[in-house]
């Protein structure tokens, strides 16, 4: 998996200003420390490449129909706090076409992963390689096992 669709890192520090006003509630140093360098990264995977990993299953269970090669997906995100203060923002993309298991969470694949909060600076610079390739599969479209 990790050849397949390998995870890129973004650097968000321009945009990143931690804020240390609360109380921690994590004193773990290998936790604290470990968050700490997280500060100002964020993680992407590319939406092609998982489509070139997916389609094909998608198409064995017979969720995509190769004669009619157009997909359809929800790009999703929100933040989440992972143990009270630690927030995370996280995009996801699920298949449309597969509406048995759009509301599965085995079936939303995470492009974007970014230790901070929302703020439109930040997801600017996180999804700005999700938005290109956004742009070219609307543009130009994908080959994938032949199909256009």
């Amino acid at each position: 998996m990790k050849q397949l669709i390998p995870i890129n890192f973004v650097d968000l520090t321009p945009n990143i200003t931690p804020i240390f006003s609360e109380n921690p509630d994590i004193t773990d140093l290998i936790i604290v420390e470990q968050v700490n360098s997280a500060i100002g990264k964020g993680a992407y995977r590319s939406i092609k490449k998982i489509l070139k990993y997916i389609v094909p299953a998608y198409i064995q269970n017979e969720k995509l129909d190769p004669a009619s090669p157009i997909i359809h997906f929800r790009i999703s995100g929100d933040g989440h706090n992972v143990i009270q203060k630690v927030k995370h923002v996280m995009i996801t993309v699920a298949l449309l076409d597969d509406s048995a298991n759009l509301f599965g969470p085995n079936y939303h694949y995470t492009v974007v992963l970014f230790p901070g909060t929302e703020n439109y600076s930040t997801l600017k610079i996180a999804a700005n390689a999700l938005i290109q390739e956004l742009q070219e599969l609307s543009s130009i479209g994908m080959v994938i096992d032949n199909i256009v």
